[in-house]
C-alpha cells in the first residue's frame, strides 16, 4: 500500500453498498470477546481495529464465480465441493478441494467501499485422526501477485476442526473480488471472507508501521534455497514465482541470500552452469522431475527466476546477495542425476581426494581452475547488479582435501609433504587458509572490476555463512581475522548446523571479538524448518541480542509455513517482526499470540461431539 496525502486520510469515507445474501454486517460473528488489556494480539490481527465489530463477513461462498467450479454433489476433479459448515456463532458454506483436485480460481465479490483490511478464514484439513498440510492462495482482483496462505494450527480435542483467519491485505476497495486458487498439491477448504472497515487514522498508522518506514528493526536476513520456491508451485509466469515473496515487504527481513542453488547448479538461465537434473529422464521423485519442467517453462517464455527475484527484493527496498553452495557440484545415489554439474563430470582430475587417496563427490578450490569456474558464475549473476555476492560455507565441506594441487601449494609453504603429517597439523590449516584468502581475493577483484565497468558508485558486498566455533572455521580454512582486515568480507551467518563440524551453539563472544570497531555484521542462524516452541524461539533469539548480535539470519522462511514442534499458527507471523527486539523479548516472556481460531460445530455431515468419527477403519 502506497502512504496518501495526509489530507486524504481524513477525508476518507466508508460506504457500504447494498449486500449479498451470506453476507453480515451488524456484527462480526467471528468476533470474540475483547481480550484483556495486557493480552497481545498479532500485528495483522482483526481484532486490533476499532470498527472490529461492523465487519463485513461472508460466510455463503455457493455465490463465487464462476458457479461452473463448484459442485454440491460428489466431488470432482476441477471443482470445489461446497460443503454446509457451523460454529458457534455463524453457519455458511465452505469451499473445499482435495490436493489433486485441481481446482479452479474463483472470484467473491467484496460489496463494500473505502479502506478495509481483509482476511480469509481457513478451516484445518483433517487426514481423519490428526491435522494435515493445507493451503490456498488469495488476492484482490486488482493485484498482481496471490499470497500463500495455510493453516497452521491442531485440531482441538475430539478431532475438532478449527478456522484460522489469515489476513491478506489493507487496501482501498472499490468493487474488488477476492480472488480464490488452489495451492499446488495441497488441500484446502475456506469458511468465510472478512473486510473491517478502518478510520482514517488507522489508514495512515497502517502506512507508517509499514518495513519502509521503520529500518531500525528491518535487520533480519532470510535465505532462499534456488530450490524450494520453485518445484511445490509449480510456477508458469513471473507472477507464480513473485507469489513467494508476497508478506516480506512488511517484515523485519532485509536483506535476502538467495542461492541459485548450487556451486554451478543454477534456477536461471546459464551460459556457464547448468540447471540441475538437466537432461535427466529418470528422476528419483516427482518433485525433482517438476522442478526442471517447470524451469524450462519459464525459461521458453523469456522469464529469467533469479532476475525476479532480484527484482522482487528491489521492489521491496530489500538487499539481495547471490550465494553459492561450494560442494553443491554432484550427489549420490538416489539423486546422481538430479545434482549432476557438467563441469564436475567433465573434469574428474579436479575433484578432492582424501589423504587415503580416496575421491570424494566434492572439487577441490585448490585448482585455480574450479576457483575460475565459480568467478565465471558470479561475473554472469552480477549482469543483474545484485547488492553483493557470497557463499553458505554450511553447504558443504570439504573444499579442500590431499588432492595434487594441495599438496603442491603445501610443499612451496612448507617444504614438506602434506600426506606425511598430522591432519591437523597447523600447516595444513595454514596452506588450506592461504588457499582460500586468494579465492576471496579474486572474488573482491572481481567484484571492484565489475563495479568500474558498470559505473557503479556503491561497493558491491561480499556475505558469508560460517562455522560457529574458531576451530570450526580455522579447519577448513576460513582465516576471518585477515578477511575481515582486508576487507574481504560484510556479513556473517553464523551457521551451527553444518555437517563435519562441531555442531556447537555459536560462539557469539567470538565473533564480538573478530567484529570488535569493524562494520561487520554478525548474524546467528535460526532454522525456520526447525523453528521448535514459539516461547523458546524468542528466547533463543532474544540471547543472540544479548550477546551483540547484529541480526538475525533465517533459514529458508516461507510466509505460510507452521511451527515445527507445536501447532501455533504460521510461523512467519513471529519471524516477520524479529527484528523488533523489545517485541521479541516480550514474546520470549509472555508467550507468542495465537491467531483467531474459531471451533467448528459442524462441517458437512459431521457434527462434532465427544463421539469423533472415523474410528471404524
Amino acid at each position: 500500500m502506497h502512504p496518501l496525502p495526509l489530507l486524504r486520510f481524513f477525508l476518507l469515507l466508508v460506504n457500504l453498498a447494498t449486500l449479498p445474501a451470506g453476507v453480515s454486517v451488524a456484527a462480526d460473528p467471528t468476533a470474540k470477546p475483547s481480550p484483556p488489556a495486557s493480552a497481545e494480539l498479532l500485528p495483522t490481527d482483526s481484532r486490533r481495529w476499532s470498527q472490529a465489530g461492523a465487519a463485513v463477513v461472508i460466510t455463503d461462498l455457493s455465490t463465487v464465480d464462476p458457479a461452473k467450479a463448484l459442485t454440491k454433489g460428489l466431488r470432482q476433479k476441477g471443482q470445489w465441493k461446497l460443503l454446509p459448515f457451523a460454529t458457534a456463532e455463524m453457519q455458511g458454506w465452505a469451499l473445499s478441494c482435495y490436493s489433486a483436485t485441481g481446482a479452479p480460481l474463483v472470484r467473491v465479490p467484496l460489496a463494500v467501499r473505502g479502506w478495509h483490511a481483509v482476511y480469509v478464514g481457513m478451516s484445518t484439513v483433517s487426514t481423519g485422526f490428526k491435522e494435515a498440510k493445507t493451503g490456498l492462495k488469495a488476492k484482490l482482483s486488482s493485484e498482481p501477485v496471490f499470497r500463500n496462505m495455510a493453516n497452521n494450527l491442531a485440531l482441538l480435542p475430539n478431532r475438532v476442526d478449527v478456522i484460522q483467519e489469515q489476513f491478506l491485505t489493507v487496501a482501498e476497495l472499490d468493487g474488488q473480488s477476492v480472488e480464490l486458487a488452489q495451492q499446488s498439491g495441497l488441500p484446502a477448504t475456506v469458511c468465510y471472507l472478512k473486510a473491517v472497515p478502518l478510520t482514517a487514522a488507522e489508514v495512515a498508522a497502517w502506512a507508517a508501521s509499514r518495513a519502509a518506514s521503520r529500518p531500525a528493526t528491518r535487520t533480519a536476513i532470510a535465505t532462499f534455497d534456488g530450490h524450494s520456491w520453485i518445484w511445490p508451485y509449480k510456477p508458469q509466469t513471473a507472477n507464480d514465482l513473485l507469489a513467494n515473496f508476497r508478506g516480506f515487504e512488511d517484515s523485519d527481513v532485509g536483506k535476502w541470500w538467495f542461492q541459485v542453488l548450487g556451486a554451478d547448479l543454477v534456477c536461471y538461465p546459464s551460459k556457464v552452469g547448468n540447471i540441475p537434473g538437466e537432461g535427466t529422464l529418470d528422476f528419483s521423485s516427482g518433485a525433482h522431475a517438476t522442478f526442471v519442467r517447470s524451469l524450462e517453462t519459464l525459461f521458453k517464455k523469456g522469464i529469467n527466476p533469479l532476475q525476479v527475484a532480484r527484482e522482487a527484493a528491489r521492489a521491496q527496498g530489500a538487499e539481495f546477495h547471490v550465494m553459492l553452495r561450494p560442494a553443491g557440484w554432484k550427489a549420490a545415489i538416489p539423486f546422481e542425476e538430479t545434482f549432476n554439474s557438467k563441469f564436475f563430470e567433465a573434469h574428474p582430475e579436479w575433484r578432492c581426494v582424501d589423504r587415503d587417496g580416496t575421491p570424494t563427490l566434492h572439487m577441490s578450490y585448490a585448482f585455480p581452475e574450479v576457483r575460475r569456474h565459480l568467478l565465471e558464475i558470479f561475473r554472469e549473476t552480477l549482469e543483474l547488479q545484485p547488492d553483493g555476492v557470497g557463499f553458505l560455507f554450511n553447504r558443504g565441506m570439504p573444499m579442500i582435501l590431499w588432492e595434487e594441487a594441495f599438496g603442491a601449494r603445501f610443499q612451496a609453504m612448507h617444504h614438506a609433504d602434506a600426506r606425511t603429517v598430522p591432519e591437523d597439523d597447523p600447516r595444513i590449516l595454514a596452506t588450506r587458509a592461504a588457499i582460500m584468502t586468494d579465492f576471496m581475493q579474486e572474488i573482491r577483484a572481481l567484484l571492484d572490476a565489475t563495479a568500474r565497468q558498470q559505473g557503479r558508485t556503491q561497493r558491491y558486498k561480499i556475505s558469508l555463512g560460517t562455522f560457529a566455533r574458531e576451530e570450526d572455521n580455522q579447519k577448513f580454512g576460513f582465516d576471518l581475522p585477515r578477511w575481515i582486515e582486508q576487507g574481504l568480507v560484510d556479513d556473517l551467518g553464523v551457521a551451527w548446523f553444518a555437517h563435519h563440524t562441531s555442531f556447537a551453539p555459536p560462539d557469539m563472544a567470538y565473533y564480538s571479538r573478530l567484529t570488535k570497531g569493524t562494520k561487520v555484521g554478525v548474524y546467528p542462524f535460526i532454522i525456520s524448518w526447525k523453528s521448535g516452541k514459539p516461547a523458546d524461539l524468542c528466547k533463543k533469539v532474544t540471547a543472540f541480542y544479548e550477546q551483540g548480535a547484529s541480526g538475525i539470519a533465517i533459514w529458508d522462511p516461507q510466509v505460510e509455513t507452521g511451527w515445527t514442534e507445536q501447532p501455533h499458527g504460521n510461523l512467519f507471523d513471529t519471524l516477520s517482526q524479529i527484528g523488533d527486539r523489545e517485541l521479541i523479548a516480550r514474546w520470549a516472556k509472555e508467550g507468542v499470540p495465537l491467531p483467531l481460531a474459531t471451533p467448528l460445530t459442524r462441517l458437512d455431515e459431521n457434527h462434532y461431539s465427544r463421539w469423533f468419527p472415523t474410528t471404524g477403519f
